[in-house]
């Protein structure tokens, strides 16, 4: 089967080496999301295609790990996203078995949907609602949402969500609920477990074996919720004077929340380690003793990164959103807070520093919920089916 996967970006080689292509050029968790299912169902035989745009900084056209990738000029930029109307020249639908595209940034799927007209199935993938930040970003989201976001969805064959939650509470999918199907994002087990050396990274930093990690991974973004995290932190050193808060990532917030540790004098205990190597990031995980995911956001539509530290063995401390919380909807391998809640972070950060026996049985716990349920191979099968379903 020929499979052509649209997402509006996807990674360069230099992405997995820790090296950012360009600013603006926005590699999340939807994209390494494509990457990875891409990778899992080749490996199950498909002919994978990904359909994309091109850094404008960049002019190499290639191949990752047998997917194919075509990308067509980054096109008008419109907020975080981009209009690439060139895609009518570079994309033609009976090349293709089955097209599944990927929103939010959706106007790649938006192109592709209209240059389909229905010829051949269409699958879209809606990992979280489309809105934007500021007053007028609202009202362009809302305006899109009541047009080619009706239009997309109402054109799509079938419309996977990640979590039953999201889809429960997202105003978008009113109406299209008979045609959802839902399957969770992934992780790949192999790459993060708990026997990777913790080492590496406390030496790296110059952190000592003694000291407790607390770790974010994510963009630096306001969705993510990070200056709760800080001001959490603040107050856990009053508790835990040797912690460090490592934070992994870039974004838009990166001076702003370094300037946010020198106020709150806290500088000398949060490291900021930047965009790391896909390969560096298993080590972050396994030297840390728990993992914070603060989003305050419905931009948060699931968290990967949950997945990865669990996988890791390492306790998870996340907000209650929609999505977000299902992950682990029974608390056994997470704790869960009030978004914006500073004390309640910290109350729970200590928590968990405190109570070694707990931290340790969670982190088991989320292993185990890995291997039952997030593992990329079974994420694939239950692709797999969808697709199938689809073509009949």
């Amino acid at each position: 089967m020929r499979i052509c996967q649209v997402v509006p970006c996807f990674p360069y080689q230099e992405h997995l080496e820790g090296r950012p292509v360009e600013k603006g050029y926005h590699i999340g968790g939807v994209e390494r999301h494509v990457f990875e299912i891409s990778n899992a169902l080749i490996k199950r035989g498909y002919s994978v295609t990904v359909l994309t745009t091109r850094s404008p900084a960049h002019n190499r056209y290639h191949e990752i790990d047998g997917i194919k990738i075509i990308r067509v000029p980054y096109g008008i930029p419109l907020y975080s996203s981009s209009i690439p109307f060139r895609i009518f020249e570079h994309f033609n639908p009976y090349e293709y078995d089955l097209i599944h595209a990927h929103t939010p940034n959706p106007t790649i799927a938006d192109l592709v949907c209209l240059k389909n007209q229905g010829k051949i199935p269409f699958i879209l993938t809606y990992h979280n609602d489309i809105t934007k930040d500021g007053h007028v970003g609202k009202i362009i989201s809302y305006i899109y949402n009541c047009t080619l976001g009706n239009f997309l969805l109402k054109n799509s064959n079938l419309i996977i969500t990640t979590t039953r939650s999201y889809t429960e509470k997202s105003l978008s999918l009113n109406g299209f609920k008979h045609k959802i199907k839902i399957i969770p994002n992934g992780v790949n087990p192999l790459k993060f477990n708990k026997n990777i050396d913790e080492k590496k990274i406390r030496i790296h930093h110059s952190i000592s074996l003694h000291s407790k990690i607390i770790l974010f991974v994510g963009a630096l973004e306001v969705y993510k919720g990070i200056e709760y995290l800080l001001k959490a932190f603040n107050q856990v050193l009053n508790y835990e004077m040797t912690s460090y808060l490592v934070i992994v990532g870039a974004g838009a917030l990166s001076k702003q929340l370094k300037e946010m540790t020198v106020e709150l004098g806290i500088s000398d205990k949060v490291i900021f380690a930047g965009y790391v190597k896909d390969s560096d990031l298993p080590y972050y995980y396994s030297a840390c003793d728990l993992f914070v995911l603060p989003s305050i956001s419905e931009k948060e539509g699931f968290g990967i990164v949950q997945l990865e530290a669990m996988a890791c063995e390492k306790p998870v401390i996340s907000t209650n959103l929609a999505g977000v919380s299902e992950v682990d909807e029974n608390e056994v391998a997470s704790l869960h807070f009030l978004p914006k809640d500073s004390d309640a972070l910290a109350n729970v950060i200590i928590k968990l520093l405190e109570d070694e026996k707990l931290a340790r049985k969670m982190g088991e716990n989320g292993r185990k919920l890995v291997e039952e349920k997030y593992t990329w191979d079974k994420v694939a099968a239950m692709t797999e089916r969808v697709y199938e379903e689809t073509l009949i």
